[in-house]
């Protein structure tokens, strides 16, 4: 994990095309803001997790017989209890 420091109208880049900036800060909270395309998706972590299981837990219900090679594309995803 890369760790930096930021102050209020700081910014990273990533990749090419993606501006991660610092908004506002806190005492206990940060306000960031993200320039991206609009072809990259981008989630809260939590929010993440939860599609993430939704997707599992369909891709088990619907009986296919490839439901084992599919959920292994899925095992290093950890999804929340």
């Amino acid at each position: 994990m890369l760790v930096l420091n930021r102050k209020k109208d700081e910014s990273i880049i990533i990749g090419n095309n993606i501006e991660v900036r610092v908004l506002k800060t806190g005492k206990n909270f940060v306000e960031i803001g993200i320039d991206a395309p609009k072809n990259v998706s981008i989630y809260r972590k939590e929010i993440f997790l939860q599609i993430q299981k939704k997707n599992i837990e369909a891709i088990k219900s619907a009986g296919n017989s490839n439901i084992n090679n599919i959920i292994k594309l899925f095992k290093d995803i950890k999804t929340p209890e």
